[in-house]
């Protein structure tokens, strides 16, 4: 928190050479050694001779495969928990609207299980399991590398080539945040408050996952053993030569996995699954954008405030057919005070801050009563170190609550974000996160969800010296998707209270709950998005729209027997504006219009324009009438820009 929010808050309150033979020691063979060598380099000759040519002239040819079968809508993947290998249906359950450039719109749509071929000892060979470890130019062919076919390499990659301008109507250094002429590369204003709401990116990043994945059956019947090795790579990071490497290489989610299968087919079961590094995947909430008791400090959503270094934890998940039911913790080494007998003294006790572990539980369950009817609930409690500050220094700062969600679906799976998935890199079961949507002229289907969340945290009390109380916040959703034909339309509404904005603070002022002199305003949210698909051209059409009133903090006083205030407009966490004295917020609005070639199933080219007017953007300048004190006002609003992305995802 900058000092002037304090205030306002105050106011309200190399190779061996030994083993190769010497020249002299090859001239002192023997006769018959040295025929016998010049024989064999007559008959090697034509066969070194050879090999460019060959390598030159290789294709490969994968076996082929028996025509892909597609599983029953809605079986795709286990809500809350993880995905059975093949994700989602093609039918997709995102937002419409083509809002949102190159990105995978909602549920990721994975392939149908491809059925390998045999060998002659009756063994599966994946489709692309074409050993050509030992061929030469079989990587030029553009074959698979060694071990690909076995679970190791690359996955979920996505490069991105973004030209454009977000505002083109002022020049660079008028307004914060600041806007370079038209360039190449991503911006943060690209990303418009109603994008890619399940997701923490915006479908514009270079990033690849390294997946080193196993699956093995283990010595017991009906266990199944699984580890996966996931490393992110954040090209754009990486390029920005910051020297942060921590924040280019990453773990994204590598686990252990136990299933034993219960039932007849390979969902059910129970499972445990061991992250023995980070557990930002596991995770409550539903919709991404809601979502609570992450570990990602690097953008603000880890549940652990002043964590050192990742959180590891364990899951364990019971599925059925018709339902499932997790519980799971992980654990967080947080800086927090404790009270220790100073070394020097016998009774001395003075105040250290160390690291200590903290832990946090969570635990849930879903259900399809009916076929077209999901629900889903889920209950957590999160240790938060202990406060430092002076009156109620070493006492317990914890979060807990919980959150429901209630779907009714028909011809769509039920929605779930990509980022709470396990990657499994397996040639059986392939997991293709960004499989293009399917479009059917005689399909029909839809899509209506409903969420929850709601918090308390213990806190300091503003209000009372030495006292912690509970605070309440509160987050709710409603989304609806039609996929008709080639048509889709979407419409999202959500709620959220300023507390739960500020949810992993914890608290707007840090640690401490709001004066009770202060008042807040939640946030509303709304937006639609439509797109049209045209077949035959490849091209998708789209226009999405929204309008924010968003959170604020209001300082209510008196100036000179007037009443008076003071807001802070709090569009999310650590994006904050102070609007100038006794201004309110204003709604801000926010609309694009996009179109879509896709020229292969992995490769696109998006074209798109945005407008955004937001009128709580304010500057700090020198008051003209004074010449020495700084004034706050407003900056220009409006916002046009336009941009083209050539993307690949594979």
């Amino acid at each position: 928190m900058n000092p002037e929010t304090r205030t306002v808050a105050s106011t309200a309150a190399v190779p061996n050479r030994a083993s190769h033979a010497s020249l002299p020691e090859l001239r002192s063979m023997q006769q018959g050694s040295r025929t016998f060598f010049r024989r064999l380099a007559w008959l090697a000759a034509p066969a070194v001779l050879m090999v460019p040519a060959l390598a030159f002239a290789q294709t490969a040819q994968p076996p082929a495969a028996t025509p892909p079968t597609t599983p029953a809508t809605g079986t795709a993947t286990t809500p809350n928990g993880t995905a059975t290998g093949t994700v989602g249906t093609g039918t997709g359950t995102g937002a419409a609207g083509g809002t949102t450039p190159g990105v995978d719109l909602g549920t990721p749509n994975g392939p149908p299980t491809t059925v390998a071929p045999t060998t002659g000892t009756g063994t599966p060979t994946p489709a692309d399991a074409t050993d050509l470890s030992g061929t030469a130019g079989a990587r030029a062919a553009g074959s698979p590398p060694p071990g690909a076919s076995e679970g190791r390499g690359f996955m979920d990659t996505r490069l991105t080539w973004t030209f454009g301008d977000d505002d083109f109507l002022h020049k660079t250094g008028e307004l914060i945040p600041l806007s370079p002429t038209f360039g190449v590369g991503e911006r943060s204003q690209y990303r418009l408050f109603f994008d890619n709401l399940n997701s923490r990116f915006s479908g514009r990043e270079n990033i690849t996952h390294l997946v080193m994945y196993k699956k093995l059956p283990a010595f017991i019947d009906h266990l199944t053993t699984e580890a996966a090795l996931v490393m992110r790579f954040d090209l754009a990071q990486l390029a920005a030569n910051t020297g942060n490497l921590n924040a280019a290489v990453y773990d994204s989610g590598s686990y252990l996995r136990l299933h034993y299968q219960t039932g007849a087919t390979e969902k059910e079961g129970l499972s445990a699954v061991f992250f023995p590094l980070d557990t930002d995947r596991f995770r409550l909430g539903y919709l991404y954008d809601l979502s609570w008791g992450g570990t990602a400090a690097s953008i603000n959503q880890s549940i652990f405030p002043r964590i050192q270094g990742a959180a590891p934890g364990l899951k364990v998940q019971y599925d059925a057919e018709k339902f499932y039911i997790f519980g799971g913790f992980k654990t967080a080494t947080i800086i927090q005070p404790e009270k220790v007998l100073s070394p020097g003294g016998e009774n001395d006790v003075e105040t250290v801050r160390v690291g200590e572990v903290n832990y946090g539980f969570l635990a849930g369950a879903g259900a399809d009563p009916i076929d077209n009817l999901h629900l889903d609930v889920g209950g957590g409690y999160f240790q938060q170190g202990k406060f430092d500050l002076e009156d109620v220094r070493g006492k317990n700062v914890y979060t807990y609550g919980g959150s429901g969600r209630i779907v009714f679906h028909q011809g769509m799976p039920v929605p779930q974000s990509v980022d709470f998935l396990l990657y499994r890199n397996d040639p059986n079961k392939p997991l293709i996160l960004f499989k293009p949507e399917k479009y059917d002229a005689n399909q029909f289907g839809f899509s209506v969800s409903a969420e929850l969340d709601w918090l308390q945290q213990h806190l300091k009390d503003f209000d009372t010296a030495g006292a912690v109380k509970d605070q309440a916040a509160r987050g709710a959703a409603v989304q609806g998707v039609i996929k008709a034909g080639y048509l889709r339309f979407s419409a999202t509404g959500i709620y959220r209270e300023l507390n739960f904005v500020v949810r992993n603070v914890p608290g707007f002022i840090p640690f401490e709950t709001l004066p009770s002199s202060a008042k807040t305003d939640a946030e509303l949210f709304g937006s639609i998005g439509a797109d049209y698909h045209f077949p035959a051209a490849h091209l998708t059409p789209g226009i999405g729209a929204g309008l924010q009133l968003p959170a604020t903090f209001r300082s209510e006083f008196t100036d000179g027997g007037a009443p008076a205030q003071r807001v802070i407009v709090v569009r999310q966490q650590g994006d904050e504006s102070i609007l100038p004295y006794n201004k309110d917020r204003s709604a801000i609005v926010q609309a694009r219009l996009a179109l879509r070639w896709d020229i292969s199933d992995m490769f696109a080219v998006v074209a798109w324009v945005q407008l955004i007017r937001d009128n709580n953007g304010t500057l700090v300048v020198r008051d003209p009438s004074e010449g020495t004190a700084s004034l706050r006002v407003f900056q220009s609003p409006n916002r046009v820009g336009s941009a083209v992305a050539v993307q690949a995802r594979f």
